[in-house]
């Protein structure tokens, strides 16, 4: 296999001494790591056949996003801020709409973002209505990702979603093994609910069996979210949870923003995994900066990740921006210069991601043996300058623009200010032209407030 020596950079590890090696140097064999220390050491110690000179970049492991829908892409920004009614009257129409071509150019669209933007892993949100579709334009990115079909056995679903329980479970264990069959290590299929309501207590059982019986994770994507919901909603509880046997190591659930004590306590018993999406939450007023307790989670050691959410929720998959905002809103809403420290959610963006999709012996960090995820910050920005605390510099100052290159499994898959592999101008076009159609079989008109001549 090639050897490929990245040279002379600052390597933010994230590995279990957290080691900022300077003058640091990464061997890449292959998809993986291997060898990460000192230059001069690594070059002493190994032979190469190719050289990238690091010398004035920054190089993390890739962020992972633990919660995104990918068909919303599409429509991003459609809803306006006063829609109360954005589910009934806004979203289910676009989803009800989405053809395979739609919604393959909408996730190649949240590739694109992911990318540019540093983040190398994603799990979806369960809500794709093509997923073999997106799986094929995984491959094509090369991005690494978590897939699942949209599954819903209650009694309200949209006609085009309607299913027995059974027709549910089938749907995603064919996934699973259609999944399996591509051979491709970068794409998986979970089970996924989209929840608030919408599947059954044998749903929900048989879906965790599912799980377990491939050994992989479980979602419950939505849950404790918006306290009018959950309230009329006793299923949404984590004690209705435990009580029916799911909540396990391997459950991932979304948003979790309204929990009491007895709650964490749950969470803690089983290992339960957190996946917090706090730019959707302000947008949507959950309530993240009053009742959120996701510092008090991670204290406790309860997995605590990150996600973007939707591109009406965050309106984007930019998890520097996420990042900035999760090291910042706590410490003010609590007055306390202690809450979440920059080094804490960097943890969260890279290490907890990888625990929460059970992949922490594989991506999260810089270390010999795990998959060759890496991003490079270009330093001749001014927001790298002076670089006297790395770790701060990305928790509040860095943005996406000074990213230089994006590997994922040791190929190189962004380069200075190009997705390779894939024309994106061809995506953004067919984006703007699908976008506009979808919109005309949905009937959705879009809202301006100020006029467009």
């Amino acid at each position: 296999m090639t050897r490929t020596l990245i040279d002379g950079g600052l390597v933010v590890t994230m590995d279990p001494d957290r080691r900022m090696i300077q003058d640091g140097a990464v061997l890449m064999e292959g998809e993986n790591i291997l060898a990460v220390g000192k230059s001069d050491q690594v070059k002493s110690d190994f032979n190469w056949k190719t050289l990238i000179n690091a010398h004035n970049k920054v190089v993390l492991p890739g962020f992972i996003d633990t919660h995104v829908h990918l068909s919303e892409h599409i429509c991003r920004s459609l809803i306006p801020d006063d829609a109360t009614d954005w589910m009934p009257n806004w979203l289910i129409p676009i989803y009800t709409n989405l053809t395979p071509e739609d919604e393959y150019y909408s996730s190649q669209l949240a590739f694109i973002e992911m990318i540019r933007t540093g983040t190398t892993t994603f799990c979806e949100a369960g809500t794709c209505l093509y997923p073999r579709t997106i799986a094929e334009g995984m491959r094509e990115v090369g991005i690494r990702g978590i897939l699942g079909s949209w599954t819903w056995d209650g009694p309200k679903s949209p006609d085009k979603f309607q299913q027995t329980t059974d027709q549910a479970i089938k749907t995603n264990s064919d996934l699973i093994e259609f999944v399996k069959k591509l051979g491709d290590n970068r794409i998986q299929a979970w089970p996924l609910l989209v929840g608030m309501g919408t599947a059954s207590d044998e749903l929900m059982i048989e879906t965790k069996n599912l799980a377990d019986q491939h050994k992989l994770g479980m979602g419950f994507m939505h849950a404790s979210s918006i306290p009018s919901m959950e309230s009329m909603d006793a299923i949404a509880s984590l004690e209705h949870f435990a009580e029916l046997g799911i909540l396990d190591q391997n459950v991932k659930i979304t948003h979790m923003v309204y929990t009491d004590n007895d709650d964490l306590d749950l969470l803690k018993k089983f290992d339960v995994k957190i996946s917090h999406c706090p730019t959707a939450a302000m947008k949507h007023c959950k309530g993240i900066s009053k009742y959120g307790r996701f510092p008090d989670m991670e204290a406790r050691g309860i997995c605590v990740s990150l996600g973007a959410d939707s591109a009406n929720g965050s309106d984007h998959t930019n998890m520097l921006r996420i990042i900035h905002l999760t090291a910042q809103i706590y410490k003010d809403s609590r007055m306390d210069y202690n809450v979440f420290p920059a080094e804490t959610v960097l943890e969260l963006a890279t290490l907890r991601g990888a625990e929460a999709l059970l992949a922490q012996k594989d991506i999260g960090s810089i270390e010999v043996g795990k998959k060759a995820d890496l991003v490079f910050f270009d330093r001749d920005h001014p927001e790298w300058r002076p670089l006297l605390n790395p770790v701060n510099n990305l928790a509040y100052a860095v943005t996406d623009r000074s990213i230089d290159m994006v590997f994922i499994s040791g190929k190189l898959v962004y380069n200075q200010g190009r997705v390779i592999g894939i024309d994106e101008f061809e995506v953004y076009a067919k984006v703007e032209e699908l976008s506009r159609k979808v919109m005309d079989r949905a009937g959705i008109n879009v809202n301006l407030k100020w006029p467009l001549v």
